[in-house]
């Protein structure tokens, strides 16, 4: 049987070993939808891997803006960037729903680190992954228009958290306006225009606290600029 394996799951590249090693070093911990698991600017002292639920990663500004850099689902691990550098918490992580996830301490992941050469291979191909998101959403934000924004913003989200139903696709997840023009990086006013843009081309319904995708397909070609 083949494992599945998310974005960000460390485990897809460590051997067997490194994955029993990890899987015996950590501890099981449940989060309630809403809750901080930590705060941007926190000292870091744990990673953790999801097991069930999602998270959503926001940075904010001191002029009180914010901004959704991104949705993690299970599998994905997080955290381990404070205990590789040592620094503070990039950003705030809360828990988008009802969650639990494997907690590794700074002294196993050391241990780990030091013991298993599969383990850093894992870290680096992690760390990398990231840096080309980030470039990603720089290129995304500062040459897209809006319309485009959101449309890979939603498509996003359908695909990892999408779930089939009669009348369309609904997100197993709650994502708001607010959370969406976060994601963008927009107002939630020009956001609202994005949607009702959308609605009119059938493409999606908005709904009360989420949205109904009608054409994912149709959502996937809004992503890039016509020719």
């Amino acid at each position: 049987m083949t494992e599945a394996f998310s974005t960000f799951d460390l485990l897809q590249w460590m051997d067997a070993e490194t994955r029993a090693a990890f899987k015996a070093a950590a501890r099981v911990r449940k989060y309630r939808s809403g809750q901080i698991i930590y705060m941007q600017g926190d000292t870091g002292a744990e990673m953790y891997r999801l097991l069930s639920g999602s998270v959503n990663f926001t940075v904010n500004r001191p002029d009180g803006r914010e901004l959704v850099f991104a949705l993690f689902q299970p599998g994905d691990c997080f955290g381990d960037s404070s205990l590789v550098d040592d620094d503070v918490r990039p950003q705030t992580v809360e828990a988008l729903t009802d969650l639990e996830v494997e907690v590794v301490g700074r002294a196993d992941f050391n241990r780990l680190r030091a013991a298993h050469r599969s383990f850093d291979d894992a870290l680096l191909r992690s760390v990398t992954r990231q840096l080309r998101l980030v470039c990603a959403f720089y290129e995304d934000a500062n040459m897209n228009p809006l319309s485009v924004r959101v449309a890979g913003r939603i498509v996003s989200a359908a695909l990892s958290f999408g779930a089939q139903h009669s009348d369309g696709l609904r997100l197993t997840i709650p994502l708001s306006q607010t959370e969406l023009a976060a994601m963008a990086g927009a107002s939630r006013q020009s956001v609202n225009k994005v949607l009702q843009a959308f609605q009119a081309e059938a493409l999606l319904r908005v709904e009360y606290g989420g949205l109904l995708i009608l054409d994912l397909e149709g959502l996937k070609a809004r992503m890039t600029l016509p020719d």
